[in-house]
């Protein structure tokens, strides 16, 4: 039986989020930003402040939780592909945060500003 057309359970997981993001007023721009060094799920607006959001799918709840799973190289490299993304557009000195959407046994959960970012002076 041919999967190719039925999306992964993580791609699903983005277009809920995206969803779900969208229904409280955020602005999708982008998805699957990837650099070498890592890779954002969605890129979103929210009024003047953009928005780096990690999407962690579960099928049921696990011990580790999904937010669990955001380990500080995963962070790190999501800061890394952020700062990568606003220099590349040249948005540099704009407002960011990063944001984390669970979701776990089909129950959303958004975390705004889940973790703080690096200054541009980091990198």
């Amino acid at each position: 039986m041919d999967n190719s057309s039925t999306p992964s359970l993580g791609q699903w997981g983005e277009e809920e989020a995206a969803r779900y993001l969208e229904d409280r007023g955020l602005r999708v721009i982008d998805h699957h930003y990837r650099q070498k060094w890592g890779e954002i799920d969605l890129i979103c607006r929210d009024k003047e402040t953009w928005v780096f959001v990690e999407v962690k799918t579960r099928t049921r709840f696990f011990q580790p939780s999904a937010l669990d799973a955001v380990t500080p190289r995963k962070r790190q490299r999501l800061f890394r592909a952020a700062m990568s993304y606003m220099k590349w557009k040249r948005l540099e000195g704009s407002s960011m945060r990063f944001d984390l959407v669970l979701i776990e046994a089909r129950r959303i959960e958004w975390i705004p500003d889940a973790f703080e970012g690096p200054s541009y002076s980091t990198y």
